[in-house]
């Protein structure tokens, strides 16, 4: 009996083993997530950092790199169109407004080794076309002339850049210019004095995350822009041109995923290939950001940074869910009645549960690698009386945060046991025991002889 009490114990242990719910997600080598999606990339053109973040609450759920310093090229665009909205919000300039091109401008629209659109000394631009312009084709012209018509002192503009960066949590982040351009590429049409003209701008994935998310969360409407796979600027006049977006991962192009909607590329000889992604579908929101892909200027690696981009993406999507873990209201959370201001999202890996401790009114929810300013994510929550009545329940967690018992935990891992698992084990667990009677036989014959 005892043996078959021991048999029993370890199959229990084995099933634990084998259906253990650990919080800790192990995440894919870059190698593995690129071949998963049937994409034939060198691993050479494999990028230098990346990160994906929930736009709602900053939580990450992809990193490589994070923090490694990098030239982020034409990404720098999205800072001076950030510059650009504050302006429009304060009402120091509308999106209507028309900035007359000079010569210069002119001029820096000829440079052939930078990304631009055709300008025309004496025309009139509209704001919002240069937006488009700067957004998806990539124009530096473009984007110099909304960082000159926001504020002629060049110093001052790069001045407000970086204060905007240091505004937003990007600790990482220098600008020396407003395009990703070197100053020196501009052949002298574009100098400013406090700033290096060879040095590039410098960020991190992690940087590029927070302006992203600051940026869609106070513009939303910047999308409306970026999702187009072509635009039309300057409609019905002699300068009308059709722009083809350089984001090739949005709806509709070569690399599209439904749900891609933004944001913005870019790509020098210091930077190999970047790229941005915003997401929106089914109420999930995500900021993806790839830097440093393959080499420049290089044709495959420029559809590269959209391999690995999409990859990663779609290896997010594949493994999280989006869950409502708490709703806005007064509610119990492992033993104590407190208030949540707003609801609590969590994305978990898909087939686990959400694990959380409240200690000292700080929710600290299980994430596979904190938020963006946090090795942790951590909300805040008001201690209210025990009388209070409830006005919402946990959406989620059917034991509000309670740790099961060993059985109970044991008895939930069990019903997600396949069945082609139950019968393997159930075979096993036979065979164990015929072999525990066979020997039980051969004892008693032997006793008898003696």
């Amino acid at each position: 009996m005892k043996r078959i009490t021991k048999i029993i114990y370890s199959c229990l242990l084995l099933f634990n083993v084998i259906t253990a719910n650990g919080s800790v997600f192990a995440q894919d080598s870059i190698q593995q997530v690129i071949r998963d999606e049937g994409f034939d990339v060198s691993i050479g053109d494999a990028p230098k950092a990346s990160i994906v973040v929930s736009v709602s609450n900053g939580e990450i759920l992809w990193q490589e790199n994070p923090d490694q310093v990098l030239d982020p090229a034409s990404l720098t665009k999205l800072m001076t169109i950030f510059i650009v909205y504050d302006a429009i919000k304060e009402g120091k300039i509308n999106l209507t407004d028309k900035v007359q091109a000079t010569t210069r401008d002119q001029a820096i629209s000829s440079i052939s080794i930078l990304s631009n659109t055709p300008i025309v000394a004496g025309v009139e631009y509209p704001v919002h076309e240069l937006i488009k312009m700067a957004l998806i084709y990539s124009s530096n012209v473009a984007t110099t002339m909304l960082s000159n018509y926001v504020n002629s002192d060049t110093d001052a503009f790069i001045d407000s850049m970086n204060a905007k960066a240091k505004e937003i949590g990007m600790m990482n982040t220098t600008f020396t210019g407003p395009s990703g351009a070197l100053s020196r590429d501009y052949a002298g049409y574009y100098n400013p004095k406090k700033y290096s003209l060879t040095d590039p701008n410098k960020t991190t994935a992690r940087d590029l995350a927070k302006l992203s998310i600051a940026l869609l969360k106070n513009y939303p409407e910047i999308t409306d822009i970026t999702k187009q796979n072509t635009v039309t600027v300057m409609e019905g006049t002699p300068y009308a041109q059709t722009l083809k977006n350089t984001n090739h991962s949005v709806e509709g192009d070569i690399f599209g995923i439904d749900g891609i909607n933004g944001l913005k590329t870019g790509s020098s000889d210091t930077a190999g290939y970047n790229y941005i992604a915003s997401y929106k579908k089914d109420g999930v929101e995500l900021v993806e950001v790839v830097l440093g892909v393959g080499k420049w200027p290089n044709s495959q690696s420029e559809f590269n940074r959209h391999k690995y981009g999409n990859a990663i993406l779609k290896y997010v999507l594949r493994n999280f869910e989006q869950k409502i873990l708490f709703n806005a209201g007064v509610q119990t959370i492992q033993g104590k009645k407190v208030k949540v201001n707003e609801p609590i999202t969590l994305f978990v890996e898909k087939g686990k549960e959400p694990e959380f401790r409240l200690t000292d009114l700080k929710l600290t929810l299980a994430t596979p690698f904190g938020t963006l300013n946090n090795t942790e994510y951590i909300v805040e929550v008001i201690e209210v009386d025990s009388n209070e009545k409830e006005s919402t329940v946990d959406t989620n967690s059917e034991n509000n945060g309670v740790k099961k018992s060993f059985v109970e935990e044991n008895i939930e891992s069990l019903k997600k046991v396949p069945l082609i698992l139950w019968i393997v084990i159930g075979i096993a667990f036979v065979i164990l025991i015929f072999l525990h009677m066979t020997l039980v036989k051969i004892r008693l014959i032997k006793r008898k002889k003696f």
